[in-house]
């Protein structure tokens, strides 16, 4: 049987009692005996004293090793006041005592009320003062391990920080594909310190198409990341399901997979009562077309080469999260080779300078405008560099997050070699206008159309010009009518925009021949002379775009 004393004795040496480190306590008096007094009633106590003639001298002796202070009010060259400031300010644990003089009573108050721990009037009654300095020196102990304690719990959520950046960095941003054939891709991702769930997308749906998801979770944390997180995963399993049960060769629209995307994420951002803002854009290089839909998302930024314009790229869609927004409208517009598109986060546009100013949407334009000649890379580097520069550090408080994207071929055809515009009021006394731009533009090539050739270039310009008159502006003179001739190697683009009603050749009847029905016959002149024509809405800018194309010769 085990001897209870043996057992006592063997916890006793597991668990020595601490013994308690002598306590240092400073005393500052100008008064010679006082000082005497206080160090031999501490020292017979067993506290260490340092002492200090004046404010001065104990203000040069403080240490974070002396745990109490007893500082006098009124002392020459520092007073007692201006010790308590500096003691607060650079030993924030420490907590003073402060003696004063029987009349003197208002001035310990206000002492106490700018940290002071109490004060005791002289003559002091040496049993209530070591009683004080205990305690200060308690109170000392037990804010110095809260402050230990804090430091260790911000240097452990600290680390939580750091591990969930890394898990939003590796989950949530993608990666552009490598060699994307037909677009060149640049991006740039500046983690701030702070978590959340921006995220960015690219999915190659095949070696034509590539659809780019940049989206914006509202708030911060690591909620807002779980959300971000969660929402990629949606738009996996969305085009998954849709690879698994729809037909092999059709691809899902961009507007079902996020209408899909919100049914599935609906409940849990309602419940977290969060919102997301996001644009989702496919790019389809064989029909040269940029497919969109936008929710709320900072607008895409569309540089056209051929006209040296920017289009700002927003749809009509609410932000996702809403149970309203049900029905995610798509947009589409067109683009050529040397186009350029810019997708961003907010944490570019809102980021702001010491002034308070913010960097905004106009500033970035016309950085884009300025260096569109760039490769997507270095103008994505521009950018992070002019942020720098406006904002005066590189540590945001957002995140900043870019995607450049240069288009380098389309449709089998790369830069074009020559380019030129034509603003043309809506008025059939201009059809000579437009002839003049089309045979200028011809004769101009290296090797220019042959003569038989450039008459149904000309013949179907003139059409397409004369039917936006009649049908999409109903006659009405004064609109304004774009048009854009583009030349690559062996292909001629001549492409009409205009604002009127909208119109799809495809309702246009077969023509009769006998005479008895006009309708149809200019559409039928243009599809007897080009090799393909092409109409389509811009939704985004309410244009109706026409593009004849008309293949040409080798050029050598």
């Amino acid at each position: 049987m085990n001897d209870p004393n043996a057992l006592g004795a063997a916890a006793m040496a597991e668990k020595p009692e601490t013994v308690r480190e002598p306590v240092r306590v400073l005393i500052a008096d100008d008064d010679p005996g006082t000082r005497l007094l206080l160090r031999k009633k501490l020292e017979q106590a067993g506290f260490i004293v340092i002492s200090a003639k004046n404010g001065r001298e104990a203000i040069n002796r403080l240490s974070d090793d002396i745990s109490a202070a007893v500082v006098d009010l009124k002392m020459p060259d520092i007073d007692g006041m201006g010790c308590l400031r500096h003691i607060r300010k650079q030993f924030p644990d420490l907590s003073p005592i402060m003696l004063t003089a029987s009349d003197n009573v208002a001035n310990a108050v206000e002492a106490m009320k700018q940290g002071a721990l109490d004060y005791v009037t002289k003559p002091f009654n040496a049993k209530q003062l070591i009683a004080l300095v205990e305690k200060a020196a308690n109170t000392f102990a037990q804010s110095r391990k809260l402050r230990e304690t804090e430091q260790k719990l911000l240097h452990e959520r600290g680390y939580q920080l750091f591990v969930a950046s890394q898990i939003q960095q590796s989950l949530l941003l993608g990666h552009p594909p490598e060699n994307f054939n037909g677009l060149d891709i640049a991006h740039i991702t500046i983690p701030s310190q702070q978590i959340d769930g921006d995220f960015i997308d690219f999915i190659r749906q095949n070696p034509r198409i590539l659809d780019i998801v940049v989206a914006d979770v509202m708030g911060k944390g690591i909620m807002a990341a779980f959300i971000g997180a969660a929402l990629k995963s949606a738009f996996l399993k969305v085009l998954n399901e849709a690879a698994t049960n729809g037909p092999a060769a059709l691809l899902p629209e961009p507007g079902f997979i996020v209408n899909a995307v919100h049914d599935h994420m609906i409940s849990q951002m309602e419940r977290f009562e969060t919102f997301v803002t996001l644009c989702y854009g496919r790019f389809d290089l064989g029909k040269n077309r940029f497919v969109f839909v936008d929710c709320g998302h900072v607008r895409t930024i569309h540089y056209r080469y051929a006209e040296k314009t920017v289009n700002l790229l927003r749809g009509a869609n609410m932000p996702l999260g809403f149970p309203e927004s049900r029905g995610f409208m798509q947009f589409q517009v067109d683009f050529a080779p040397g186009d350029f598109f810019l997708f961003y986060s907010d944490g570019i546009t809102e980021a702001k300078n010491t002034e308070g100013e913010m960097f905004d949407e106009p500033r970035l334009v016309a950085y884009i405008q300025a260096h569109a000649h760039l490769p997507p890379k270095a103008l994505a580097d521009g950018i992070r560099e002019k942020l720098t520069d406006f904002t005066g550090t590189d540590v945001f408080r957002d995140d900043v997050t870019c995607v450049a994207v240069r288009i380098t071929e389309a449709a089998g055809h790369h830069f074009p070699k020559q380019c030129d515009t034509l603003e043309i009021d809506s008025d059939l006394q201009k059809i000579s206008d437009v002839r003049a731009f089309v045979a200028r533009f011809c004769t101009l090539l290296p090797k220019p159309p042959e003569e038989e050739l450039l008459a149904g270039i000309e013949i179907a310009a003139v059409e397409v010009f004369a039917n936006i008159i009649k049908h999409a502006y109903q006659l009405k003179t004064g609109q304004t009518i774009e048009i854009m001739a583009r030349a690559y190697d062996a292909l001629l683009e001549i492409e009409f925009r205009d604002q009127g009603n909208p119109f799809d050749p495809a309702d246009v009847p077969v023509p009769v021949l006998d005479g008895s029905r006009e309708n149809g016959r200019g559409c039928y002149i243009i599809s007897q002379t080009v090799d393909e024509i092409i109409y389509y809405r811009d939704e985004t800018h309410g244009k109706n775009c026409t593009r004849l194309q008309f293949i040409l010769s080798e050029q050598p």
